[in-house]
């Protein structure tokens, strides 16, 4: 335990590394995946199968592929990120298209006269989507997405493959200087891991009864 009170300090900096780590990453993931879902959902094959193929191609690979492609491939294509916008945009993009599923999930549940009673009234397909469908599926969306905020939250330790100096290559330089202590050191990382996404799922459990009123 030693170890964890001497190091404390410089483990905890990290945290506000991956706090602006994740929030850069969910912001692009809702972005595209908001973008996506909806794509997945229209009637139009021109529309919805490049959605379909995006959706797909991501998800059949794992997310360590996309940090490291992002990193090292784009630099040989000429983009060359740093270490965090690799890692932001490899969060981003691997975790839009399963939030574009869930979207595209939260779409389908709406009933179809819901549809039709906005179109009815004047309303063209695009304000449909944006005033009236999306702000009910965001009600059956919400535990689904939050849980995929959350992963999201604890991929952001896999970053630390590239170099990205966030909370848990905090703890991995914290543990190779230390040895004596893995147990509490790595314990010490699992706990706070733990704290962020309690407290996460508990305000998103308020939100989700608010939505439900």
């Amino acid at each position: 335990m030693n170890a964890v009170l001497e190091n404390l300090p410089f483990m905890l900096a990290g945290l506000l590394d991956t706090a602006q780590l994740a929030i850069a990453a969910i912001s692009l993931s809702a972005v595209l995946g908001i973008g996506v879902g909806a794509m997945r959902a229209a009637q139009r094959r021109t529309v919805r199968y490049p959605a379909i193929g995006y959706i797909q191609l991501i998800r059949s690979a794992p997310l360590i592929v996309f940090i490291l492609y992002s990193y090292f491939v784009l630099a040989d294509l000429g983009l060359d990120l740093t270490p965090y916008w690799a890692g932001v945009l490899a969060l981003g993009v691997f975790t839009s298209a399963y939030l574009a599923e869930i979207v595209h999930g939260g779409i389908a549940s709406v009933p179809s006269g819901q549809w039709e009673a906005a179109r009815a009234s004047g309303l063209s397909g695009l304000s449909t989507l944006r005033y009236v469908i999306l702000p009910q599926a965001l009600r059956r969306m919400a535990p689904a997405l939050v849980s995929e905020l959350i992963k999201l939250i604890k991929d952001t330790s896999l970053v630390s493959v590239i170099g990205v100096f966030e909370f848990f290559h905090r703890v991995e330089v914290t543990n190779a200087r230390v040895l004596t202590e893995p147990f509490a050191v790595l314990g010490f990382a699992a706990l706070c891991y733990f704290a962020i996404n309690f407290a996460l799922s508990r305000v998103a459990k308020r939100l989700e009864l608010r939505l439900d009123v």
